[in-house]
């Protein structure tokens, strides 16, 4: 077997359980709802046009914050799970290496959660059509795949926290920390440093989320977290450049490399943890 039998089989025992419905359902009728929410409500697209590119704008930020919290709960247990159990040992008494099993996981449960973000995104197309809503194929189709890739960045990371360690016990703490810290207190992480770099001083826009009234070391931390990162390549993917503005690692390019490395790294460390654990 090869990690491509391993991701097949990830994704079959997936397909047969009611998890990969359950997120179906849950992320379709969010794509929806938000979809109607910007396309039928004046207040939420401030009277302007409705087209595509804004309504995908609307859109980044919550399915950002879907795809970690499904990610975590889809991912933590992959490796931990089995090595757990003791099924680990079976896994790897077939000809499979360690490294097969990480990849394979990383890919199974990447598509485990694609199907239901491209369902969900799919299907918004019946609320973009019926509102007549001006359309952006092209943009459309780049924004499904800058998801795609935040969808393999997270799991990539809490496929590779299970691995670093044989416990779902503490596998779930460390993804839930993990997932506490990036996206939901980072923004005291931001605060902070730019409070004390303004010598203890309040700065002005302390509070607001515009890169460009920032420091350039500041604006690199806010850009740092994944939902950061994916929220700057879809700016730049929706914008049609990528360059942005200010210093080159702000710019709109550079946050695909922040992406790469939060999925490189984890996976990385947790496949070295992984292939030194006593199974």
């Amino acid at each position: 077997m090869t990690w491509a039998v391993v991701a097949r089989k990830d994704f079959a025992d997936a397909r047969r359980s009611r998890s990969l419905w359950a997120l179906s359902a849950v992320f379709l009728l969010l794509a929806v709802l938000f979809a109607s929410l910007y396309a039928f409500v004046p207040e939420i697209s401030s009277g302007s046009e409705l087209d595509s590119i804004g309504l995908l704008g609307f859109l980044a930020s919550p399915i950002a914050l879907f795809v970690a919290v499904a990610s975590l709960v889809i991912a933590y247990k992959s490796v931990a799970g089995e090595t757990e159990s003791g099924s680990g040992k079976l896994l790897l008494g077939l000809p499979n290496s360690r490294r097969d099993v990480l990849v394979g996981k990383i890919l199974g449960r990447t598509l485990v959660l694609a199907v239901p973000v491209v369902v969900g995104l799919v299907a918004m197309l019946a609320v973009i059509f019926a509102a007549d809503v001006s359309f952006a194929p092209v943009d459309y189709a780049l924004f499904v795949a800058v998801t795609l890739l935040f969808v393999l960045v997270y799991i990539a990371f809490f496929v590779g926290v299970s691995a670093s360690t044989a416990s779902t016990t503490r596998a779930a703490t460390i993804s839930v920390l993990a997932l506490v810290i990036l996206e939901f207190a980072w923004d005291f992480v931001t605060i902070g440093t730019w409070f004390v770099l303004n010598g203890f001083q309040v700065p002005d826009g302390l509070f607001t989320n515009d890169l460009s009234a920032m420091p350039d070391l500041v604006a690199a931390l806010a850009s740092l977290p994944p939902s950061a990162a994916y929220m700057n390549a879809v700016a730049g993917v929706l914008g049609n450049s990528m360059t942005g503005g200010g210093a080159w690692f702000l710019s709109n390019w550079f946050s695909l490399i922040v992406l790469a490395l939060w999925a490189i790294v984890p996976a990385a460390i947790g496949y070295r943890r992984y292939s030194r654990a006593d199974l």
